[in-house]
């Protein structure tokens, strides 16, 4: 008679064992099965960087271009004391970014002095432009909102880029005549 109760007790022993076994094997199963699923969403050519590979940082990567193959242009018929277009040429085969910021210069005394803005808080939109077929990119500049309306002189227009430092490149001159 006390081996049948031993028996029977390792029977139920063993199917408890194995009872909880099942249970912690489904609870993990649970875990790591969800029913919920997203999909990515990568627009058509843009490259998504693959976290195993090991790429060059952007500040030391080789770019085939260079400051003297841009060349910014007034458009002579845009010019007013408040605003002014201008025409951006780069025959880079990479070409810069180019965004909405600019400084505007004034030539006193045979020297080019920044003019100052009318307020220390401004802020610029961080975009960049893409180059047409030409690879010209045409900017209005709201320059009363940066500076107030110029009186007259002669200017320029100076964008800064980014070539592994920033850069400016200057604009022809213009003259505000009223």
């Amino acid at each position: 008679m006390n081996k049948k109760v031993i028996i029977a007790v390792l029977v139920i022993l063993i199917i408890v064992i194995i009872g909880i076994v099942i249970i912690l094997g489904i609870r993990k199963d649970e875990k790591t099965d969800s029913s919920n699923s997203t999909n990515s969403y990568i627009p058509e050519g843009v490259n998504v960087a693959n976290e195993n590979e090991i790429e060059a940082p952007a500040d030391n990567m080789e770019f085939n271009r260079n400051p003297e193959n841009v060349t910014i242009e007034i458009l002579s018929n845009t010019i007013t004391n408040s605003s002014v277009e201008i025409l951006i040429t780069d025959n880079n085969v990479d070409h810069y970014g180019w965004g909405v910021e600019f400084r505007v210069q004034e030539k006193v005394n045979e020297e080019w002095k920044d003019l100052n803005y009318i307020t220390d808080d401004l802020s610029w939109i961080d975009i960049a432009y893409e180059l047409n077929e030409n690879n010209q990119l045409t900017q209005k500049l709201d320059i009363e909102k940066y500076y107030g309306k110029l009186p007259n002189g002669i200017y320029r227009i100076v964008k800064p880029i980014y070539d592994n430092e920033y850069i400016d490149i200057y604009s022809n001159e213009f003259e505000i005549k009223q």
